[in-house]
This record gives C-alpha cells, sequence and structure tokens, in this order.
C-alpha cells in the first residue's frame, strides 16, 4: 500500500496503477465483497491474492517482466475500493492456448469489453503451451492440497477458542503467528482453482459441441459439483458454535473490521436459514445421466469425464472460498482481542496493515501510520467509485472503463422457474418462491432448496451464485436490472438457459 503526498496535507491509501495494464473492474468483488473494505482488510485480502497470483503466474510462464515490480499488478485498492485488474486478467487469459479475453469476462466480469492487448508482452507459443500443461498438472492435486488446508485451519480455530477461553494474550499472539501463513496458502489455492476454471470450461464446451446434440445448450445440465462445501459449513453453523467452522457465515465476507466505524457501514451481513430437510426432498432424474444414457459409449465415457473434471474444479473454488473465509473470521475474532494491549484501540487498529499489527510488539511507534489514514479513508469514502474502473490517463481522475458491448441478462444455471419473488432476507411463504436479490453468494445456499430460482442483478458464467444454483439444479438468470427492487410477492417466470425474464403479475 503506498501512500502518496497531496496538496502537501492528505495522504492517501491507493494503491500504485500499474505501468501497462490500467483498466480495473470490482468484477468478483463487487458481486460478493462490501463495496468499501479497511486498509487491514485489503492486506489481508488485495495482498496474499496478488502474491498468490505472481506465484501462480511465474510457476506457468517463468518470470514475465509485466508481473514483476513493487507496483501491484493483479489487484487494485482504490477510493477504499478493492478491484482486479481487468487489463493483466485479460492478458493472462490470452496466454493459454485457445482462450479468449472474452472468456475471462463471461465468466467473472458480467460480459464487459476487455481492454485491447499489448501484444508485445504476450509469451511465445511454446511457453503458452508449457504453461497450459503446468496449469492442469496442479489441478490434479488440488484435493488433497485441500484437505491438508482445512486440517490447518481447523488447528487455528482450536487454538483461538482455546487462548479466548483461557484468556491467554500469549496464545492469542500464537494464533497471530500460525495464521498469516494459512491464510496465504487458502488464497493462493482459491487463485489456482479460479484460474482454472476458465480454461477447462472453454475447452468442454468446444468438446461437448462435437460429441453432444445441442452442446453449447447442455452444457450447463452436465456441470454440477458433486459435492460443494456450504451445505456443511450451513449446518456446522446451525450448531451456533462461535468457534465453529460455520460461524464466519454470520459475517461480512472480507471484512474484518465489521464491527467498527465506518466500515461496518459497507458489511453485508448473511442469513441462516434451516438446513434442507432432506425427508422432504423428491428425488428426479439427473440431467446430465439422462444425456449420457442417450449417447454411444465412447461418447458417454469423454462427456462424463469431462463433466467430472470441470465439477470438481468449481468445488475447488468453493472450497478454498470458504477456507480463505473462515481464517479472515479468525482474523476478525482475534484482531480486536488484541488491538488494546497493543495500543491499537478499536479505533485505529483497522487502518493498519497485518504486517504492521504484527510489528507492534517490538515497534509499538508503527501506530501512529494508523492515524493519517483514518482522514485518508475518510475522504475516499466521500468519492462515488465505478463498477469498472479507467486509469489509462495520468491526470488522477477516476473515469469508468465505457464498454462498448451492452451487458444483457443471462442465464447461468439451465431450467424454468416460476414463483413469487422474494428477498434473501424475507420469510419464507409456502409457495414456490424466485429469490430476487442485487448480488448473491454462499449466503443464499441454505435457501436454495427451497426456491424455484434466483434472478440477481449481478453475475457472471462462473460466479459463486451461478455455481450453486446449478449444483441445487435451480434455474438462475443474472444480469438483470431491478432485479432487487421487485415487490415480494410478484410473480416471476425465468428460463435460466436463454435468460428469458417474464414480470407476470405484481402483487
Amino acid at each position: 500500500m503506498t501512500e502518496i503526498a497531496q496538496s502537501g496535507q492528505t495522504l492517501s491509501v491507493d494503491t500504485d496503477t500499474h505501468p501497462y495494464f490500467r483498466v480495473y473492474s470490482a468484477g468478483n468483488f463487487g458481486e460478493v465483497a462490501p463495496e468499501r473494505l479497511s486498509p487491514m482488510s485489503w492486506s489481508l485480502v488485495g495482498d496474499p491474492m496478488e502474491r498468490g497470483t505472481r506465484a501462480l503466474a511465474q510457476r506457468l510462464w517463468g518470470r514475465p517482466a509485466w508481473a514483476e515490480g513493487a507496483h501491484y499488478v493483479f489487484v487494485g485498492y482504490f477510493g477504499c475500493r478493492p478491484y482486479h485488474n481487468l487489463a493483466a486478467y485479460s492478458h493472462l487469459s490470452r496466454s493459454i492456448p485457445g482462450l479468449q479475453a472474452k472468456d475471462v469476462t463471461d465468466a467473472y466480469f458480467e460480459g464487459i469489453d476487455a481492454p485491447p492487448e499489448i501484444t508485445a508482452l504476450r509469451p511465445s507459443k511454446a511457453r503458452q503451451v508449457a504453461g497450459a500443461t503446468k496449469l492442469l498438472n496442479e489441478l490434479r492435486l488440488i484435493g488433497p492440497r485441500l484437505r491438508e488446508l482445512e486440517e490447518k485451519v481447523a488447528e487455528l480455530e482450536w487454538g483461538l477458542r482455546a487462548a479466548t477461553t483461557n484468556d491467554s494474550q500469549i496464545a492469542l499472539f500464537g494464533v497471530l503467528k500460525n495464521a498469516l501463513p494459512v491464510l496465504k496458502e487458502a488464497w493462493q489455492l482459491h487463485i489456482l482453482t479460479t484460474s482454472g476454471c476458465v480454461p477447462m470450461r472453454v475447452v468442454q464446451r468446444r468438446a461437448y459441441s462435437k460429441l453432444v446434440r445441442h452442446g453449447d445448450e447442455v452444457a450447463h445440465w452436465l456441470t454440477r459439483p458433486r459435492e460443494l462445501v456450504w451445505d456443511r459449513l450451513h449446518t456446522a453453523a446451525s450448531t451456533m458454535d462461535p468457534f465453529g467452522p460455520g460461524d464466519f457465515l454470520d459475517s461480512s465476507f472480507y471484512e474484518v473490521a465489521d464491527s467498527s466505524d465506518p466500515w461496518q457501514d459497507y458489511a453485508v451481513r448473511h442469513k441462516r436459514a434451516a438446513a434442507k430437510n432432506s425427508e422432504n426432498t423428491v428425488s428426479l432424474v439427473d440431467p446430465a445421466e439422462a444425456v449420457a444414457g442417450m449417447l454411444t459409449p465412447w461418447r458417454r465415457h469423454a462427456v462424463q469425464a469431462l463433466a467430472v473434471a470441470v465439477g470438481e474444479v468449481m468445488a475447488g473454488r468453493e472450497h478454498s472460498k470458504s477456507l480463505a473465509m473462515r481464517t479472515l473470521h479468525v482474523y476478525r475474532r482475534l484482531l480486536p482481542a488484541l488491538a488494546e494491549s497493543l495500543g491499537a484501540g478499536a479505533e485505529l487498529w483497522p487502518y493498519l496493515t497485518i504486517s504492521e499489527f504484527e510489528e507492534l510488539a517490538t515497534r509499538p511507534g508503527l501506530v501512529q501510520r494508523a492515524l493519517p489514514r483514518v482522514e485518508a479513508c475518510r475522504q475516499a469514502l466521500t468519492v462515488p467509485m465505478p463498477e469498472h474502473l479507467d486509469l489509462t490517463s495520468d491526470d488522477g481522475e477516476f473515469r469508468p472503463w465505457q464498454s462498448r458491448t451492452v451487458q444483457a441478462q443471462r442465464g447461468v444455471a439451465p431450467g424454468i422457474g416460476v414463483g413469487t419473488a422474494m428477498t434473501p432476507d424475507g420469510d419464507l411463504p409456502d409457495e414456490a418462491v424466485i429469490i430476487v436479490c442485487s448480488s448473491a453468494d454462499a449466503d443464499i445456499a441454505p435457501l436454495l432448496p427451497f426456491a424455484a430460482g434466483v434472478l440477481s442483478e449481478r453475475g457472471s458464467e462462473l460466479s459463486h451464485i451461478a455455481i450453486l444454483a446449478r449444483e441445487y439444479g435451480v434455474p438462475c438468470v443474472v444480469g438483470y436490472p431491478g432485479a432487487a427492487a421487485l415487490p415480494p410477492g410478484t410473480a416471476v417466470s425465468i428460463n435460466g438457459s436463454t435468460g428469458e425474464v417474464t414480470i407476470l403479475e405484481h402483487s
């Protein structure tokens, strides 16, 4: 995080703009994270994301010059809002054979136009092929790595429980020391699985177009993870264990200072709901099995193998995210408990970075760095920040990135759903419901078994809500303006295959 003098008085907490890649997008941050993040939360989210993506790029393509340097490459923090570097991720996509920038923007950036390619930075064909091979090899090992990491996260949670129960400051410092390596590994695995989903989906679609009639239309039916972690976590949350693996689901994802001003004003709270009762579940024919049953043996084997491979990577993405969120929740409990003893009270610790906080015991003067950031953040929070940010000019102005392509609503989970509109915070009625929201994440997973469909203003093909909806077999349409404003009780019909939405009547 850099601090640049402005008018000789105010300091900025903005990160440096990349010298070549200067178009940013909130992307998935905009769908699931608070609109603004505290400096502490940014250091726990943006910094390890940046390091994890750099490490992945280096493993796949060596040490490209554009991914080096002191500036952030893949993420940015402007006006206290987190961004992905759209230009950098578009460039990464072009470094994998057969992949286009549009594949990435459709998957994670709501289909906006990608910036023009800087062809001089493109890796050679040999490096592209070698990088793709290395990526596939790493994805093969994702399962054992996730299981090992989950054990480490559980150890952190148990360590926090013991330290808090015994009121031991020394034990709390021990948890603080052990947490950062676990968090970094969680973000690394999340970056790996998030990156791997896109090329695998592209390969799957191309193969299905040749193996299955109407392959593009049935691809969503055929790709459902065998198991997602969220069901298990919501079940754990129902025990109300304050140190359990599901406790984080009641808190704002990404923001660890969600009980402090002004960050609690931006926190996105999550609703718990009753877990699905398996006794009331009606078993239906699996569409994937039905389609596979109509194919010749060798085609069926190829189709099912691709579906399983893609589904497992998607499940790994959700699992790795849950582990990152659980580790952030450890910090959410840990940092306020240690702040007072380190001289950084509730009003100051959210303005430090995690590296500064860890050094407070030996360098108490570091707490002074938080003081100017309080005013810098206060001013930054008054500036409206666009979803997609164009910093190609050098005048310091925040301009929205203008996408020429009209962003239309899209179906991301197939099927037809008809029901009455209900927000995620509403009470479940007796009739079928369509969940309507501005955006959604794993917080609505307990509601999906009771829903006939999901209609969201935000979302992309590989958004978390899209993956969850396909897992539960619930139709989902994203990119529908005004979805969250539909009055409860409005009759709605959605087609998750075509993206068609019909408002039947208002109550």
